[in-house]
């Protein structure tokens, strides 16, 4: 874990001079409500403040001194990106020809022109600092100096010719902006090289390995990135070039139900998203480290602003493997809780703090602290990211619905799995259902119907939704297991005309409660069984009496077989026994006598109560 200190030598906006802080971590995010002074943080980091022009180099500075393990950073070990940066990815087309003597001559204007190379080439730091490291290696100024006797020009004691042999061969005059639009002078240039090389090989060997030299290519390597991101497209594995241009555009194509390219439907880089194109410009860092090193240091102010669930997930993938796994320190700030749910196990979080006379303040949080976040974005991530499970799952919901429509009476359970209170209602009304006519045997015989809400938290949000006119003309029960979930149904407060009436009935006849606002919503949690009382009672911390478990421990092991039958050790040295698979379970439970229902009996009676059910068993 590396060690990022900051030291401020000035006043900076809210911050004071002598403000330092120590931040700890690979992947450091930031969060904080607006004006709590991220953005502020982030010019401090990146040592230029974002309120001038980037030509007024001496307006821009901050004084403050960044170390990254005891190591002083300059401006240039630095990369700031932020959600207002424009990501302009043009089509990939012939660039202008740039051979190694341009970059030369373009460096000796810069350098022969004092006020250019003082004042507009902020954006070519890193090319300058390369020509006075190797101007000073040769005893020459390491910069253009003023000559004030002559009128707006520059005393320098190095020729051109002498400045262009003191460059090195491979030297480029680029801005600093790893991240800028370089993508189609590095594919023009890999296949002009590629074309020399063969050439040369050709001559010298008498032969060429293009299968071996393409896996270097920058379309083969960003067909890596969009793979490992999940992107539905991709570059063609190879195109042929003859000088002085590719022999066809170097378009995008999607990917078909095979996972084959689809050449008939050409997509060019213009058209991706946003988010694409912000989630794509940082990998062209790594299409350009081999001619420059890549920064220390990546400051990403509310980079995430424009990224949805799925695209914030390819964020972290893309920070990992190009930044962090390389040593760069990335600081991100967010006000997304999407984000910081779905941060990676190794990073740290912190929180900033607005204070009145002083410095904001800068707290670490320890992760479990968004435990909450973390389980619903996580649950939500997981949910959009299969789309083909995610378009059966909303075609479900939306028949679901329908058949809510024509229902008046209905049971919504949190288990995604309700088949067992289907087929506990069949057997303690004498039916043998078998697993094809199980569904079709309730929906014809029982005069309620059960839907199902995934989890206790979408079932609390159902039953509170404060609009209900939808559900006027019907009756509803929510039905809590007596595990956790039982909080949700304790924290349903009874307030006068706009909450819930107080609970009522003893644990053995089912705890329940109604809103009184429309008396015709119930919340109920499972009644407990003589045998269970053990383990599910108004005190948390025993809470485990899940819908399973109102089946007794020997018929629960019956059904598993004693090879993959397993118990769970409770608070208290209690053990229970712990289902393993709980979408098959009711097969399991299929063969299962009358009797051995009984306990599902209290339940359905309550039911049959609320609902105002005329049902006996």
């Amino acid at each position: 874990m590396q060690r990022l200190e900051i030291n401020l030598g000035q006043d900076y906006k809210q911050f004071k001079k002598g403000f330092k802080q120590n931040l700890k971590g690979d992947l450091i995010v930031l969060s904080g409500i607006n004006g709590s002074g991220k953005t502020q943080l982030a010019d401090i980091l990146s040592m230029n403040s974002t309120d001038f022009p980037s030509n007024e180099i001496e307006k821009n500075k901050i004084n403050s001194r960044i170390l990254i393990n005891n190591n002083v950073l300059n401006s240039t070990d630095v990369y700031r990106r932020s959600f207002k940066d424009n990501i302009i990815i043009e089509n990939i087309e012939l660039p202008e020809p740039k051979n190694k003597l341009w970059h030369k001559e373009q460096a000796w204007n810069c350098y022969s022109n004092y006020s250019y190379w003082t004042h507009n080439s902020n954006n070519y730091s890193k090319s300058k600092s390369i020509i006075e490291r190797q101007l000073s290696k040769e005893g020459k100024y390491s910069a253009p100096r003023y000559n004030h006797t002559m009128k707006n020009n520059t005393e320098i004691n190095v020729t051109e010719e002498e400045f262009k042999k003191i460059l090195p061969d491979d030297f480029v005059w680029e801005p600093d902006d790893l991240f800028s639009n370089k993508i189609n002078e590095i594919f023009y240039e890999f296949a002009a090289r590629r074309q020399d090389e063969q050439a040369r090989l050709g001559r010298e060997n008498g032969g060429f390995d293009n299968d071996k030299y393409i896996k270097n290519a920058p379309w083969t390597i960003l067909n890596e990135v969009f793979d490992s991101l999940k992107f539905n497209y991709r570059f063609k594995e190879d195109y042929e070039f003859e000088t002085p241009n590719f022999t066809e555009p170097l378009n995008l194509f999607p990917i078909n139900s095979k996972g084959k390219l689809d050449t008939s439907f050409p997509r060019p880089l213009t058209d991706l998203s946003d988010g694409e194109k912000s989630i794509i410009s940082l990998t062209f860092a790594l299409l350009n480290e081999k001619r420059r090193p890549i920064e220390k240091l990546l400051v990403l102010d509310e980079y995430d602003n424009t990224l949805n669930p799925s695209l914030i997930q390819a964020l972290f993938n893309v920070l990992e493997k190009y930044f962090v796994k390389k040593g760069v320190v990335v600081v991100m700030s967010t006000h997304s809780p999407v984000t910081i749910s779905l941060a990676p196990e190794y990073a740290t979080f912190y929180e900033l703090f607005r204070q009145d006379k002083d410095s904001p303040k800068i707290l670490q949080v320890q992760r479990e602290e968004y435990t909450e976040l973390e389980i619903a974005n996580k649950a939500f991530y997981d949910k959009i990211s299969n789309q083909k499970e995610r378009i059966i799952e909303l075609e479900e919901k939306a028949k679901q619905k329908e058949d809510m429509i024509k229902s008046s009476k209905m049971l919504f359970v949190e288990d995604k799995y309700m088949q067992i209170y289907k087929l506990a209602w069949l057997k303690l009304h004498g039916f043998c259902p078998d697993e094809k006519n199980l569904e079709e045997l309730f929906d014809q015989n029982a005069n309620f119907k059960i839907f199902n809400k995934g989890n206790k938290d979408n079932l609390k949000g159902f039953l509170c939704n404060p609009s209900m006119e939808e559900w006027q003309n019907k009756k509803i029960i929510g039905l809590f297991d007596f595990d956790d979930a039982y909080k949700c149904f304790d924290k349903l407060k009874c307030e006068k005309n706009k909450g819930w009436n107080k609970e009522q009935g003893e644990e053995e006849t089912c705890l329940y409660k109604n809103r009184t606002d429309y008396e015709n919503v119930y919340a109920m949690v499972l009644p407990v069984p003589e045998y269970r009382k053990n383990i599910a009672s108004r005190e948390y911390s025993t809470n485990r009496l899940e819908v399973e478990l109102l089946f007794k421990d020997e018929d629960i092991k019956k059904m598993y077989g004693s090879q993959d039958y397993a118990t769970e050790k409770l608070i208290g040295g209690l053990e229970i026994p712990k289902i393993i698979n709980k979408e098959n379970f009711w097969v399991k439970a299929l063969n299962l006598p009358k009797e051995e229902f009984k306990a599902f009996k209290p339940l359905f009676e309550k039911i049959n109560e609320l609902l105002e059910i005329d049902d006996e068993m």
